[in-house]
C-alpha cells in the first residue's frame, strides 16, 4: 500500500512537471539589444531553438510571442531603434553568402511551420506597419543583397 501511494505521488509530480513544461512552450523574447550583441553562431542557434519551440507552440502562443517581441522594440527610443537597425544592417553585410542563406532558410522554415491563418495575420500586421511608416516602405521592400 505504501509503495502504491509513493508511486501515485511520483506520477502526480511528473504529470504536473510535464504540464508545466508543455504550457511554457515559448520563452519570453530576448531584448533586441542583447540579440544584436550575439555572434552569428549564437544567433543562429537561438533561432533554431526558437523554431523548434514554435513547432510545439499553439498559434495563440506564437501570436503572444510576436506581440511581446513588438513591445520590446517599441520600448526602445527612436535613437536606439535607429542605432540597432544600423548595427544589424552592418552585421548582415559582414556575413558570408552561406551564412545569409542559412539565416534565410531558417526564417522560411519558421514561417512554413505556421498555419495559413497565422501567415495571413502576419501579412496584415506587416501591411499595417507599412501604412504607419510610409518612409520605411521603400527600405523594407528592397531585396536583401548578398
Amino acid at each position: 500500500m505504501k509503495r502504491a501511494m509513493q508511486g501515485l505521488m511520483m506520477a502526480s509530480i511528473l504529470m504536473v512537471g510535464a504540464i508545466g513544461i508543455a504550457s511554457a512552450a515559448l520563452p519570453d523574447p530576448q531584448d533586441p539589444q542583447v540579440v544584436a550583441n550575439m555572434t552569428f553562431e549564437q544567433r543562429l542557434q537561438m533561432s533554431k531553438d526558437l523554431r523548434e519551440q514554435f513547432k510545439q507552440a499553439t498559434p495563440e502562443e506564437r501570436r503572444e510571442y510576436r506581440q511581446k517581441l513588438h513591445a520590446k522594440f517599441k520600448a526602445l527610443s527612436p535613437e536606439e531603434r535607429k542605432a540597432l537597425r544600423e548595427k544589424m544592417h552592418a552585421q548582415w553585410q559582414a556575413l558570408t553568402p552561406e551564412q545569409k542563406k542559412e539565416l534565410r532558410d531558417n526564417r522560411k522554415a519558421m514561417i512554413a511551420a505556421m498555419t495559413p491563418e497565422e501567415r495571413l495575420e502576419m501579412k496584415k500586421e506587416r501591411e499595417e506597419w507599412m501604412k504607419a511608416h510610409p518612409n520605411e516602405k521603400e527600405h523594407w521592400n528592397k531585396p536583401m543583397s548578398n
